[in-house]
């Protein structure tokens, strides 16, 4: 893959040529270069010649599109063949590209065009590319025996074909997005009618139409930006997000999974929401009006809803990276729209599974995602849905799990916007990318004016919990203080904590949980090895193998080592250690022991005392009960 900056390249070049004194003969070069007098094709001229690509070709002519990939800039092209466009033409019932309009030819024409970039085959990955269209949507990739799939229909019938400017692959199929908001693309599906009628009745569904954030702009801020990709920095570079995109997920019974469970109509669907969510919320059992957020069946549909696009693998499969241990189960946990209430996505080492809702290890009982959709065929213009196998809902059962275990939430979990503007969940690249964010892009992180946001995408060389973090920069002579908004957690007595990596460049801080200061002043800089930590690394003592009485002496101290399910496969900054338990750097604070009255979300505040920059990995809500046998991990 690569990106350029032809500004750059110019500039560098002139900057060489004048330190030579050959001024004159370098910018004749430059001129040569930039009119591609290259012996190879520019990606235009390759269409142009090409005869099975001569009705792309005519789309790209009369959208005024080819001229751009004659021109500069880097492209990605997934040229549809003439006989992918012949099917699309006739699946639309059209004779001809004579019928269709200028500005819909220019949509089709940048459906298969990613400008910045050129994407090989490997590339690629499985699943949601990195980089959007020129239409500003994203493309998934699958894989089926030996070949490769772009949005699940068009097979790349021939793939790498390098050119000047950029990198063609030819498909069998037009890719052809839906332009339908979720809600408009659910009501097509004719095994859903129940839950949509209730989606529609509860008022919910009005709730799902945000697609993007029209007002937000990048070229704004284009100063954050100090170490551009172009420049080709060493272990980092810097982005602003593109865009600011909304997205839904919708998880739903088939109309067969509901009669099996005795609902066959709305008034049923009703009394079996009554069953579940009255006993779990009593004090709301007498709401009858179906758009009230505290009803049965709003919640009910409610609880089905999340302010994120997940795809199969954004549950958990995209963050099991190679930080991740592979023998240790992993969890991940997703706010819905019902009010104060968490699914839990669990993925089983021993038994292979992944993708299991609310698992319950006493009886196995677990709700699973179903693939039964044709590839991409779910997918809508700001969401996509899914089928579950069994009653999604939140009853005594799953609350009683929820409340009794160690809740650990990735700082990237609790923002949506990392997950709709494919932010989160990106495999280790060297160099590593720097997001940084403008005030008010999260809507759960409130900052002053000189703080900054910024996220570190998954990184090999950092022992982070699936290789991210989350941080806050200021200017040298400044402080940051910042808040920022949990997941909700139930109700319950709590020692809450959080992780992250030292350095010698985070200074000292006092930290704030739901707004009352959280005892005295935290010196980040100190690693485990500080006399005010007291980290042992675990067989290094006779006495002690595995570090439990040093576990209990942190304890009292107000410190806790990592957990051994996280490591850095790269050792170059960590020395080799095997996991965050035995990487003194690696640390857990507990920022104290707090009794929730009911479910909800908590605050985090920070401000820095002495200057520097703040980390923050995730965060643990751990139930005092389950503080006596918690695991390492």
């Amino acid at each position: 893959m690569h990106r350029l900056n032809n500004a750059v390249e110019i500039l560098l070049c002139l900057f060489i040529a004048g330190m030579f004194g050959f001024l004159s003969s370098c910018v004749d070069e430059i001129d040569e270069e930039f009119r591609f007098t290259s012996t190879r094709k520019t990606m235009g001229q390759y269409i142009e010649d090409e005869p099975d690509l001569s009705e792309f070709t005519a789309i790209l002519e009369k959208s005024k599109t080819l001229g751009l990939l004659k021109a500069y800039g880097l492209y990605t092209c997934f040229a549809p063949s003439n006989s992918a466009i012949e099917k699309y033409y006739e699946a639309k019932g059209k004779s001809s590209i004579d019928d269709f309009t200028e500005e819909e030819l220019k949509q089709i024409a940048y459906d298969h065009l990613v400008y910045g970039d050129t994407l090989t085959s490997g590339d690629f990955g499985i699943g949601r590319l990195n980089q959007m269209t020129m239409s500003r949507g994203f493309l998934s990739i699958s894989y089926s025996a030996n070949n490769i799939f772009v949005n699940g229909k068009s097979r790349l019938v021939e793939k790498d074909i390098s050119t000047h400017n950029g990198m063609l692959h030819i498909i069998s199929e037009v890719i052809d997005p839906s332009r339908y908001g979720v809600v408009d693309q659910l009501s097509k599906e004719e095994r859903f009618t129940l839950f949509y009628e209730a989606l529609i009745l509860t008022g919910l569904a009005d709730s799902l139409q945000r697609d993007v954030d029209e007002s937000y702009n990048p070229n704004l801020y284009s100063h954050f930006i100090i170490y551009p990709r172009e420049t080709n920095p060493s272990w980092r570079y810097d982005e602003v997000p593109e865009q600011r995109r909304y997205g839904y997920t919708i998880l739903m019974e088939s109309n067969e999974t509901m009669e099996a469970n005795g609902i066959t109509d709305i008034e049923s669907l009703k009394t079996y929401a009554a069953s579940v969510y009255d006993n779990v919320y009593p004090e709301d059992a007498g709401i009858t009006d179906v758009t009230d957020r505290r009803n049965s069946l709003n919640r009910f549909v409610a609880y089905h809803l999340i302010d994120k696009e997940l795809s199969l693998e954004g549950f958990i499969d995209a963050y099991d990276n190679g930080n991740v241990v592979k023998t240790v189960d992993m969890y991940e946990y997703i706010e819905t729209m019902c009010p104060n209430t968490l699914i839990e996505v669990t993925k089983l080492r021993k038994t292979l599974e992944t993708n299991l809702l609310n698992y319950i290890p006493s009886t196995g009982r677990r709700v699973e995602i179903l693939s039964n959709f044709e590839e991409n065929a779910n997918k809508a213009q700001n969401g996509i849905y899914h089928e579950v196998d069994k009653m999604l809902v939140y009853d005594q059962v799953v609350l009683d799990e929820h409340s009794s275990k160690r809740l650990r939430f990735d700082m990237a979990s609790l923002f949506p916007e990392f997950t709709n503007n494919n932010i989160r969940g990106q495999k280790h690249t060297l160099p590593c990318k720097h997001v940084w964010f403008p005030h008010n892009y999260i809507e759960r992180v409130k900052a002053t004016p000189q703080t900054t946001l910024g996220y570190v995408e998954s990184n090999e060389r950092l022992m982070n919990y699936q290789g991210d973090e989350l941080f806050m920069d200021v200017k040298p002579g400044n402080l940051y203080e910042f808040t920022i908004t949990t997941l909700p957690v139930p109700a319950g007595t709590y020692e809450v904590r959080f992780g992250y990596l030292t350095n010698y460049g985070r200074g000292v801080c006092q930290f704030y949980f739901d707004g009352v200061p959280t005892g005295v002043p935290v010196n980040l800089n100190n690693d485990g090895a500080h006399e005010a930590i007291g980290w042992v690394r675990p067989g290094s003592d006779l006495s002690d193998l595995d570090g439990f009485e040093n576990d209990k002496m942190m304890r009292n101290l107000g410190y806790m080592k990592g957990p051994a399910c996280l490591q850095a496969p790269d050792p170059v900054w960590t020395g080799g250690a095997a996991d965050g338990r035995r990487d003194r750097r690696h640390l857990r604070k507990i920022i104290g022991i707090y009794t929730f009255d009911k479910a909800g979300h908590h605050t985090l505040s920070v401000k820095g005392l002495s200057g520097g920059q703040f980390m923050i990995d995730y965060m643990e809500f751990v139930p005092i009960s389950a503080l006596e046998n918690e695991d390492i991990y």
